[in-house]
């Protein structure tokens, strides 16, 4: 007998507010940033939000956040590139991250790009699954670390 895969409750998307959000997304990335790293960089990889989000740049994007009952994701972007997007792990696997996604999508101005870890088979599964395709193979440094790794620019069609 198949299982029916639980679909995901419709979440609230609204702009972040630094001072009642910052915690929560560094809780977030915290957690679901290891899992990103699985297979494609060393743990020497990992470094907190709090400590590397003036190097990467986060607050040069939008930045929106989902909320169930609580925030659970969240997503930053510019007019044609999604910078990060991560959903807490507990909430993983069950329709947030895309729907994250398609509201980026929508928002982006011109052909939408990501960058994603070529063993982070989640997240490409999903970038495939919205109608995007590996464009490069590029490796390099992670940014702030001295730990190699291989990442795919991919480039969404027909947007």
């Amino acid at each position: 007998m198949s299982q029916l895969k639980q679909k995901a409750s419709r979440m609230i998307i609204r702009k972040y507010n630094h001072d009642i959000d910052w915690e929560r997304i560094c809780e977030i990335h915290d957690l679901a940033r290891p899992g990103e790293l699985e297979g494609s960089a060393s743990k020497e990889a990992f470094i907190p939000l709090q400590k590397c989000y003036k190097e990467e740049e986060l607050f040069n994007d939008e930045i929106f956040v989902g909320k169930i009952n609580n925030t659970i994701g969240f997503v930053a972007f510019n007019d044609h590139d999604i910078s990060w997007l991560y959903i807490h792990p507990n909430y993983q696997k069950k329709g947030y991250g895309r729907q994250l996604l398609q509201f980026a999508i929508k928002k982006t101005q011109r052909r939408t790009k990501v960058v994603v870890l070529n063993k982070n088979f989640k997240a490409i599964s999903l970038y495939k699954s919205e109608g995007f395709i590996i464009a490069k193979t590029k490796t390099g440094k992670i940014p702030l670390t001295n730990v190699g790794a291989t990442a795919h620019r991919m480039i969404k069609k027909n947007n």
